[in-house]
């Protein structure tokens, strides 16, 4: 089967996974709002899903509503230094693996599209322009921006629409989080695993990523391997 395109999941993919390239350490982000940094922590992790699913489209937004639900007001000084700080953590998450920037380019140059689809809150695409990939993408859907997130078949319909490619002419590389292989087979999608080691797959999340059973890679490199097989 020859494909036209290529589409990526972000996190774990691309770059690390969100949690080991972010840290766990938000203690100078809560103390700019000077609220109780435990309860903030606790409705942070419970709103992700609406930060995902785009609930707030500026950062702002996210935080207001979280200190809204503590009681806070905040000054326009904090919150913009709170934005400040939440970005530059961001940033840090955004840094490619040793084997993207690379395999990226050279599918570009063997003519394939190249597609992204993240799960991910508002400040992905927001810094998107910025990163070193955003040159290297014919398109990216991120599902802060347009409602809907995967497992949702919809959203694969979408990056695939923006390509300009059936399902079927697609490679879907991503971790296994949250069943997106799956989901991306059964919109038609060829998926593919790429194996991370780095990472804990305990998880329910990563389920997928342990008892996958399709194709699968150790290294984006491998990504070329696949495609010369195809042709």
């Amino acid at each position: 089967m020859k494909f036209r395109a290529i589409i990526f999941d972000f996190y774990g993919t691309l770059v690390d996974d969100f949690a080991s390239s972010a840290g766990r350490n938000h203690a100078e982000f809560v103390e700019v709002l000077a609220v109780p940094s435990a309860s903030f922590m606790k409705l942070w992790r419970e709103t992700t899903e609406m930060r995902v699913v785009g609930a707030f489209q500026t950062v702002e937004e996210s935080i207001e509503y979280v200190c809204s639900l503590l009681g806070a007001t905040l000054t326009a000084d904090q919150l913009s230094r709170a934005v400040a700080i939440r970005l530059e953590m961001i940033k840090r998450t955004l840094i490619p693996r040793a084997d993207a920037l690379d395999t990226l380019a050279r599918l570009k140059t063997d003519g394939y599209k190249t597609g992204l689809l993240s799960n991910c809150s508002i400040e992905i695409p927001i810094l998107w322009p910025e990163t070193a990939f955003a040159d290297l993408f014919d398109a990216a859907v991120f599902s802060s921006r347009v409602g809907l997130k995967k497992p949702d078949p919809r959203i694969y319909h979408l990056a695939c629409e923006r390509l300009g490619v059936k399902p079927v002419d697609c490679l879907y590389i991503a971790d296994g989080e949250n069943h997106e292989l799956a989901a991306a087979a059964k919109v038609g999608l060829h998926s593919v695993l790429v194996r991370n080691t780095s990472r804990d797959n305990g998880s329910e999340l990563l389920r997928e990523a342990r008892e996958w059973q399709g194709d699968s890679i150790d290294s984006l490199t491998h990504v070329l391997q696949l495609l010369r097989i195809s042709r």
